[in-house]
Order: structure tokens, then C-alpha cells, then sequence
């Protein structure tokens, strides 16, 4: 009996567990015309041009129904998916928003091809 206890505790203890970690993980997905500088948000949108530097830098421009924003894919990110992205191509991106020459982007962290 007492094992059967210990197994009860422990298993609700799990459940717990799980459900704050998975509330921790949520990343709401923000439109692009909702980005704010300086937050780390998740977008997703379609590939509308795809341009990579000589220095091996990816740049991206994903447009979702607000708006469209520059994504960079720097060389030392080791975000491999980037320079495999077409035109067209639906893609959920992770990254730090900041401003360049007085246009919003996002210094990428992770894109996965949806």
C-alpha cells in the first residue's frame, strides 16, 4: 500500500512538473507588424526573397498578412536551414528584433521550414 501511495504522489508531482514546463516553452507567434526592438519573438510567414552575402550571411525577407520584416542568418549561427530556404517557402522564425539603417529585423536564432 504504501508503495502504491508513493507512485500516486510521485506521478501527480510529474504532472505538475510537465504542465509548468510546457508553459514555460509556449512562445506566442507575433505578427510582423506587432514586433517590438529588443524582445525575442517567434513570426511565421512565406520566403519572399532569399539573398546571401559574400560573407556567407543569410538574408531573408518573410512577409506574414501585416507586413514583411528582414531576417539575417549570420555565418557563425550554425543555422543551417537558411541556406536551403526558396522562395515561396513557409518558415517559422526565432530571433531578436533591432533595427538597422532605420528598418526593423530579426538577428535569427532558429528557422524551421513549416
Amino acid at each position: 500500500m504504501d508503495i502504491l501511495k508513493i507512485s500516486i504522489v510521485i506521478a501527480i508531482i510529474g504532472i505538475i512538473a510537465l504542465f509548468f514546463i510546457t508553459q514555460y516553452n509556449k512562445e506566442n507567434i507575433v505578427k510582423v507588424e506587432d514586433l517590438k526592438i529588443g524582445q525575442v519573438e517567434r513570426i511565421t510567414g512565406m520566403v519572399t526573397s532569399v539573398y546571401v552575402s559574400k560573407n556567407d550571411h543569410v538574408f531573408l525577407k518573410v512577409a506574414d498578412n501585416t507586413g514583411e520584416v528582414t531576417v539575417v542568418a549570420f555565418k557563425n549561427s550554425n543555422i543551417d536551414t537558411a541556406y536551403e530556404l526558396e522562395n515561396g517557402d513557409q518558415v517559422s522564425v526565432l530571433g531578436r528584433t533591432d533595427e538597422y539603417k532605420g528598418e526593423l529585423e530579426i538577428i535569427a536564432k532558429e528557422i524551421r521550414k513549416i
